[in-house]
């Protein structure tokens, strides 16, 4: 019975009657077992392509598991000098009753899977030689309940997407092991770029977004223009998170840009989305993603003051 109403909730949760499959039909959002069964039933399909990893376990003893995409073939040969791939990773479901982010991350992984192998596909020259993770549920709690936020080891609800280090707050970071496992996981894999999943504004957004008088990064030319490009797929509004959206403190594209200067966007999901087109606008960017991370990846500007309670961004 308990399993059966967080299937209902978890549906009622994402777009307010159900959310998209990824065969683009209406269904009722898919608890966390299921989309690992959806994510295995890929690999099965493509063995040589696809592996599951262990991102580790929350705080609950619930393993997060992630699959890996890489295509032997692009391998470089043993007489020549090894290049190391970049790598790319797409996180879904920070928050919990953002249902429809894990599908999301689900149809990307299917057309990954034909870009990658497939020497006609569009993207297949700029991506096929690359690494990429796709971890579709971080939340997993959330997610099962739809509930936006993540219980810790105390027991106290917390919310993923302001847990993480930030230039302009010094608030507490890492409370969550699933937040500090996903930050562990990037410095270890030396991630380059990354794409994670929320919704429901309609939004491809870049850093800043934190409290700061000056909300554009050194890079701010290169996120335009790759948002740009990236959101004529599905005619999302783009800009700076804390511009385009509002600003906040503590969340993962942030961080991950100014600690690592890997390049992160933010895709905030349209309510009713076509998950199609919003797969293709993650690969669009990924296409255009450097090889290496950002060397420019500083905040220079001057924060400004935090005042009242710290809203994360949906």
């Amino acid at each position: 019975m308990m399993a059966m109403r967080g299937f209902f909730v978890a549906g009622i949760c994402a777009l307010g009657i159900g959310a998209f499959a990824g065969n683009g039909s209406l269904a009722q959002a898919a608890p966390y077992d299921n989309i690992v069964k959806k994510m295995d039933a890929l690999q099965s399909q493509n063995p040589d392509l696809i592996s599951r990893f262990e991102l580790g376990a929350n705080d609950q003893n619930q393993m997060i598991y992630g699959w890996r995409f890489e295509n032997e073939a692009t391998r470089a040969p043993q007489k020549g000098p090894v290049l190391e791939k970049s790598k790319q990773l797409v996180v879904g479901v920070h928050h919990g009753n953002e249902q429809l982010s894990a599908d999301v991350a689900f149809q990307f992984a299917t057309d990954l899977a034909r870009e990658m192998t497939q020497a006609t596909a569009p993207n297949y020259p700029k991506i096929a030689n690359r690494i990429f993770y796709v971890i579709p549920v971080l939340n997993i709690g959330g997610y099962n309940a739809g509930r936006r936020e993540e219980y810790n080891r105390n027991g106290r609800s917390t919310d993923p997407n302001r847990d993480y280090p930030d230039p302009c707050y010094d608030g507490p970071t890492f409370t969550l092991s699933s937040t500090r496992n996903l930050a562990a996981f990037m410095r270890t894999e030396g991630i380059v770029g990354s794409i994670t999943i929320h919704g429901y504004i309609g939004t491809f957004t870049y850093p800043w977004g934190i409290y700061t008088n000056n909300t554009k990064t050194q890079d701010n030319a290169w996120f335009v223009a790759a948002a740009r490009e990236s959101v004529k797929q599905n005619g999302y509004s783009t800009g700076t998170h804390a511009d385009a959206i509002y600003p906040t403190a503590g969340a993962y594209e942030d961080w991950a840009y100014y600690e690592l200067g890997a390049w992160t966007m933010l895709l905030e999901l349209r309510n009713g989305a076509n998950v199609q087109k919003d797969s293709k606008a993650m690969m669009t960017f990924f296409a255009q993603v450097p090889t290496e991370r950002s060397y420019n990846n500083a905040h220079l500007g001057r924060c400004t003051n935090v005042e009242g309670v710290i809203r994360a961004r949906p």
